[in-house]
């Protein structure tokens, strides 16, 4: 495992001053100096939380990058831009943004030890049903299977080619549509089973990387891989046009690719990625401006900064979002001891989930930012939540274990013979790698809508396997009596 050297983090307090230098006296935040601090400390000290460079899409770079953000960028670009924003009406208190960011500090340190607890030992060959997942490529039928469930899920949402059509044009129709589905037992079908299409296309693309001999005819599986993307791209767009639904899949694509079939250099996926943010950015603003009759379709170049700015803080979740939190919650007074925890795994779930919004993270949360339960929009970071439940130790404590977890995930991922199971793998923990500044709820919700392949993929080799075990043995008792039963008849 080859990583990043700590010396690139010398530039960062340079950053920083410049920020301070550039920025009225009022937007300064000294605790910024900390946190640059602490992230430097953790990049000399700590070798394994360091970027890995031989694979730098793997969950463990997704959480360090995120944290770098919270820690680094988003207090320079509140210095220099203002902390303002379109969703809070009102600034917190300077100080709680202040604190806000040494919480954020405290998680991205106990992450960075979660990550040296895991020892570097290889794994031991592992045995079972778990053996056959991390080897096992899926069969052209199971790829027909996944395929026509998805077609299902979207016959069940769409009904028609037109429909589905009208959906892209005209998202307001669409949307109307899918609030009809909400909370029917059609839509929850069509809501679990589109996914469906998407792995299968991972699946076709997979079996034509395990198919490739040694790197020969590496064309094949770009190009598959390519057509394939394009497919997701499409097929994931359907959810709202949520941006993290279909660039997930792709950027776990890319990682596996890089991993088995041949590195992408780290300038070919810088010029990708800054094509692709600005698509990113207008797929969401073309879905608001259509939906609002076209109001913020237009953005002046001269607000492009700031707005650039605005959309990195609220994504990350900068302190001044936390800070409103943490001064509705009374900074930990009044511990909810876990009770909001449990609200947030179980709020996405369908029916059982209904009584246990309102006490969500979320919910209290958007409370805290709209003083009203009807907009939920915004996302309540995992520390946060932590942090009201259990204090400082509830924040140590679930980020040591957060870094531990994706440690063993990249483990896991780097002993997976199968291109399905490493995809499979990155792609779930590369959404565990986002509970660094977002809520559990998310990955709840994710984990139950989205994850439907995996469990069908896992469930169905444990069946086979149980199934071909189970015929052995009757086999095996079937060998064991013919001895007795001959004997018997003599």
């Amino acid at each position: 495992m080859k990583t990043l050297g700590p010396r690139w983090t010398l530039v960062l307090p340079l950053l920083v001053f410049a920020a301070m230098f550039l920025s009225p006296q009022e937007r300064w935040l000294y605790s910024s100096l900390v946190s640059t601090g602490v992230w430097m400390a953790m990049q000399w000290l700590l070798p394994k939380s360091r970027f890995r460079v031989d694979q730098y899409l793997c969950p463990v770079n997704i959480g360090l990058f995120l944290m770098l953000l919270r820690l680094v960028v988003v207090p320079v670009l509140i210095m220099t831009t203002g902390a303002e924003s379109r969703v809070l009406h009102q600034l917190p208190p300077w100080q709680s943004i202040e604190s806000a960011l040494l919480i954020d500090t405290v998680s991205a340190a106990a992450l960075a030890v979660g990550l040296t607890l895991v020892p570097n030992r290889q794994l031991q060959e592992p045995g079972g049903a778990w053996r056959t997942i991390l080897t096992k490529t899926p069969g052209p039928g199971f790829a027909l299977l996944f395929g026509g469930l998805g077609l299902i899920g979207f016959m069940a949402t769409f009904r028609s080619p037109a429909a589905l059509l009208a959906f892209f044009t005209e998202p307001l129709a669409g949307e109307t549509n899918q609030q009809e589905l909400d909370g029917t037992l059609l839509g929850l079908l069509s809501t679990l089973l589109r996914p469906f299409l998407a792995f299968a296309l991972v699946a076709w693309w997979a079996r034509s990387v395990d198919g490739s001999q040694s790197g020969k005819r590496a064309w094949r599986p770009l190009l598959i891989g390519l057509g394939a993307g394009l497919g997701i791209t499409l097929a994931n767009m359907t959810f709202s046009f949520n941006r993290a639904a279909f660039v997930f899949p792709l950027v776990s694509m890319a990682a596996v690719y890089s991993a088995r079939v041949r590195r992408i250099p780290v300038w070919t996926m810088v010029t990708a990625l800054a094509i692709a943010m600005p698509l990113l950015m207008a797929i969401g603003s073309y879905r608001s401006s259509l939906m609002l009759g076209g109001s913020d379709a237009e953005i002046k170049m001269s607000s492009m900064l700031r707005e650039t700015s605005e959309t990195v803080q609220a994504y990350v979740v900068g302190p001044q979002y936390t800070g409103t939190f943490y001064d509705v919650v009374g900074w930990g007074r009044e511990l909810l001891f876990g009770k909001s925890l449990i609200a947030s795994a179980l709020s996405p779930v369908p029916i059982l989930g209904k009584g246990f919004r309102d006490s969500s993270g979320p919910l209290l949360f958007n409370r805290a930012i709209y003083g009203v339960d009807d907009i939920q929009d915004q996302i309540l970071p995992f520390d946060a939540e932590l942090f009201a439940n259990f204090h400082g130790l509830g924040v140590v404590a679930g980020f040591v274990a957060l870094g531990a977890l994706l440690r063993l995930g990249e483990r896991w991922s780097d002993s997976a013979r199968s291109t399905f199971a490493a995809f499979c793998l990155q792609y779930v923990f590369l959404w565990v790698a986002m509970l660094s500044c977002w809520s559990l709820s998310v990955v709840s919700q994710i984990l139950i809508y989205f994850f439907c392949p995996i469990y069908v993929f896992v469930a169905a080799i444990q069946i086979r396997r149980w199934l071909r075990n189970s015929a052995a043995l009757q086999q095996d008792r079937v060998l064991a009596d013919a001895p007795l039963t001959e004997a018997g008849s003599r």
